[in-house]
């Protein structure tokens, strides 16, 4: 318990305002204080509301809104993101935090993660290797059908290349396209050789377009890692997320199947060592999590799966409620709040 005391006169009953432990937002430090972005915000509304306070730390969501509807709280801070289905339970202030729904994954590394890679690049390109076996038939069928055998006057056939049928103009479709040129099948008649001639270069082109697109897709996979912004990325993976929390609303609301978690840093250890491919929270605290106790395992979140804001929750019908917002509005514009809010998140 810690209490911040106001200044305005006649104010006996300090508000009891309940904490999400979920770092950055709030939590107590090594010297035993409490501290966090949501925290600091809250301190700073509280001054200019000259309110004063208590802090109680809670370590389950479901624990902090029950308490708010049974009114033993009058204000949840932290890591505490807008959705429908806390509507219904709670009344949200002003929006205090910018969020998401985003996943965290693994770290990929050594040749099964290589192999990874490649196939999710050529997987991409699909459209463009498709064209490329399309041409390699067509090309084949018509060297094939330029040097053919035809018909002699005395009605034996006479040739003089070795491309003598379909799959045999297919074969050297593909030695030619790969620069191999073994050589056994070449070209003799005028038109074969003008073919010849234009699919070399044309395989030079498609070859060099083809190789640049899988070399820049398997290098911003290994820069970025893996990208979910949609559910389908999701599909298909051994998902965890914290229960209660904004990730298992998404998962819940997708009927997506999932492990269910007490704590984030928890969640993380399983997908960290295996157990787990994914985890599913709050943008903000996965980044924060993954830089400060996981970067040497896990990728940090990239993309997001649903874009939504963080607030301070309220029992419904609160008088709290417009003092409030009004003190948010102003506290959160100022420049100073600005420069100690990145220190939690960054630039």
């Amino acid at each position: 318990m810690s209490i911040g005391v106001g200044a305005e006169s006649g104010t006996t009953m300090p508000l009891r305002v309940a904490i999400y432990d979920v770092e950055p937002y709030g939590g107590k430090g090594s010297d035993g204080l409490f501290d966090g972005a949501s925290v600091e915000l809250w301190r700073r509304v509280a001054e200019d509301c000259h309110w004063p306070y208590q802090l109680t730390l809670i370590s389950r969501l479901d624990d902090l809104l029950s308490g708010l509807e049974a009114h033993r709280y009058d204000v949840g801070i932290g890591a505490i993101t807008i959705t429908s289905e806390r509507l219904t339970r709670v009344d949200f202030s002003y929006p205090t935090h910018r969020s998401g729904v985003a996943a965290v994954f693994a770290k990929r590394t050594g040749a099964a993660s290589a192999f990874h890679d490649y196939g999710t690049a050529a997987g991409e390109l699909g459209i463009l290797i498709g064209a490329i076996f399309i041409l390699l038939a067509i090309i084949g069928v018509l060297m094939w059908w330029f040097e053919r055998p035809h018909a002699g006057k005395d009605g034996s056939t006479e040739t003089a290349s070795s491309v003598t049928s379909w799959h045999e103009g297919v074969y050297w479709a593909v030695v030619t396209m790969t620069t191999v040129g073994y050589g056994d099948k070449t070209p003799k008649t005028h038109l074969g050789r003008a073919l010849a001639v234009l699919w070399m270069v044309g395989s030079l082109v498609l070859v060099s377009l083809l190789t640049t697109n899988l070399i820049a897709r398997i290098t911003v996979s290994r820069v970025e890692g893996i990208i979910a912004n949609r559910t389908g990325d999701l599909t298909g993976k051994r998902l965890v997320a914290v229960s209660g929390s904004s990730g298992a609303e998404y998962l819940d609301d997708q009927r997506l199947a999932y492990q269910k978690f007490d704590n984030l840093p928890d969640a993380l250890g399983a997908v960290a060592s295996g157990k787990a491919d994914a985890v599913v929270n709050s943008i903000g605290a996965l980044q924060y999590l993954v830089r400060t106790r996981f970067a040497d395992r896990l990728d940090p979140p990239h993309g997001v799966l649903a874009p939504a804001y963080m607030a301070f929750a309220l029992p419904m019908n609160s008088e709290l409620k417009r003092p409030l917002d009004r003190a948010l509005t102003v506290v959160s514009a100022n420049p100073e709040w600005r420069s100690v809010e990145d220190t939690y998140f960054g630039q």
